[in-house]
C-alpha cells in the first residue's frame, strides 16, 4: 500500500511538472500548422523597453539599450556582430496607423499602416502596408488576401504572461503611394489594396490617423546556429509626431528568414531561449509596463496604451530632429551608426 501511494505521488509530481511544461513557440505553431508552415517567410523576436527606465532622449536611449542587451547576449554565450559606422546611421520616418472612427478595421482583423520615410529632414517616401491577424482563427491568415499576389506570412514573438512567450502569424501585403496623393477615404485606401473594399464597409468614410515618428537603428547582428548569415537586429524610438522630443516606447528585434521552417528547430530553439530569457530577467530593469498586454507590439501599445496621441493630420515639409547632432564617443569617433544624415 505505502509502494503504491509512493508512486502514485512520485506520477502525480511528474504529470504536474510536465504540464506546466510550456511549449516554444514554434512547437506551438507547428502543433497548430502541421503542414501550412512553408509559406511563412520570416519569424521576428521583439521586446518593448520603457522610456522612463532606459531614458527619454531617444539618441542616449537606445545607446543604453545596446549597451544592456550586449552584456546579457554575452553573458549567455550569443554571438554579437557589431556593425562599424557607415552612412547607413539612423533612419528616420512616420508610422501612421488608419482606422474608421468605430474601430471596424482592427476588429475585422486588418492593421493599416502608412510609413513615410525621411531623408534629409523631407518626407522623401510612403508605402501602405495592409496586415491581416487573427488569434482565434489562426488558419484563416492564410487563405487571407488571396489576391493580393505579393501578399506574405510572417511570425512574430513576444512577451506572454508569467515571462513565457507568445505567438502569432500575420500576412501583409506593402505597396508604395504617392507622397502627393496620401489616401484618405476607405475607398482611396482600397485602389491600393483591392482586399479593403470586400469588408462590407462604407468605401465613403474618411479613416482616422494615429501614429510615431521613428527613430530606428541596426546596430548589427546575431549569430544564430543553422543560418548561412547572421541574423539582423533592429532598434526603434517611437515619438510623439506633433514635436515630441521624448520616446514614449522602445523596442528590441531580431528577425530571420524560414526557408524550412519545420527542419530549422536548432535556429528557433536558440531564438526563442534567448529572447525569453532577456524577457524574463531584463523585463523589471529595462521592459515597459504591462510586457504581456502588448505582447510585443508597439501598434498596439500606440492604439490601446491609452497614450492620449494627437490625431495625424499631413506630413510635414521638413521635421528637424533629422538634424540633430550625432553624440560622440570619448574616443571622438559617432557612436554606433548614429548618423543623421
Amino acid at each position: 500500500m505505502k509502494t503504491t501511494l509512493a508512486l502514485t505521488l512520485i506520477f502525480s509530481i511528474f504529470t504536474a511538472g510536465t504540464a506546466h511544461a510550456a511549449a516554444l513557440p514554434h512547437e506551438v505553431q507547428i502543433k497548430k500548422h502541421p503542414e501550412a508552415l512553408e509559406i511563412v517567410e520570416a519569424r521576428e523576436m521583439k521586446f518593448l523597453i520603457d522610456p522612463a527606465k532606459a531614458g527619454l532622449d531617444p539618441q542616449k536611449g537606445l545607446q543604453t539599450i545596446w549597451n544592456k542587451v550586449k552584456a546579457f547576449a554575452k553573458k549567455e554565450n550569443i554571438q554579437f556582430e557589431e556593425k562599424s559606422f557607415d552612412a547607413d546611421g539612423l533612419t528616420f520616418s512616420t508610422k501612421v496607423y488608419y482606422d474608421t472612427p468605430k474601430g471596424d478595421l482592427t476588429k475585422l482583423g486588418y492593421v493599416v499602416r502608412i510609413t513615410t520615410k525621411y531623408l534629409e529632414g523631407k518626407p522623401s517616401s510612403s508605402a501602405l502596408t495592409v496586415k491581416f491577424i487573427d488569434r482565434v482563427k489562426p488558419e484563416l491568415v492564410f487563405t487571407a488576401m488571396e489576391d493580393e499576389e505579393d501578399a506574405s506570412v510572417e511570425e512574430n514573438v513576444g512577451p506572454a504572461t508569467n515571462h513565457l512567450l507568445d505567438t502569432y502569424l500575420e500576412k501583409s501585403v506593402k505597396v508604395e503611394v504617392e507622397l502627393s496623393n496620401l489616401p484618405k477615404t476607405l475607398a482611396d485606401f482600397s485602389q491600393y489594396v483591392p482586399q479593403l473594399e470586400t469588408l462590407g464597409l462604407d468605401p465613403s468614410i474618411t479613416l482616422e490617423g494615429v501614429g510615431a515618428y521613428s527613430v530606428r537603428m541596426k546596430p548589427g547582428f546575431m549569430i544564430l546556429p543553422g543560418l548561412p548569415f547572421p541574423a539582423g537586429i533592429s532598434m526603434e524610438a517611437w515619438l510623439p509626431i506633433e514635436g515630441g522630443e521624448h520616446a514614449f516606447v522602445y523596442d528590441f528585434s531580431f528577425g530571420y528568414p524560414t526557408g524550412d521552417y519545420y527542419n530549422m528547430a536548432e535556429t528557433h530553439i536558440t531564438a526563442e531561449k534567448f529572447m525569453q530569457k532577456m524577457y524574463a530577467q531584463m523585463d523589471s530593469e529595462i521592459g515597459l509596463p504591462k510586457n504581456s498586454v502588448w505582447r510585443g507590439s508597439k501598434a498596439t501599445y500606440l492604439r490601446k496604451g491609452g497614450l492620449n496621441l494627437a490625431k495625424f493630420t499631413q506630413l510635414k515639409d521638413v521635421d528637424l530632429r533629422s538634424y540633430k547632432e550625432p553624440a560622440k564617443n570619448p574616443d571622438g569617433t559617432v557612436a554606433f551608426n548614429d548618423d543623421p544624415s
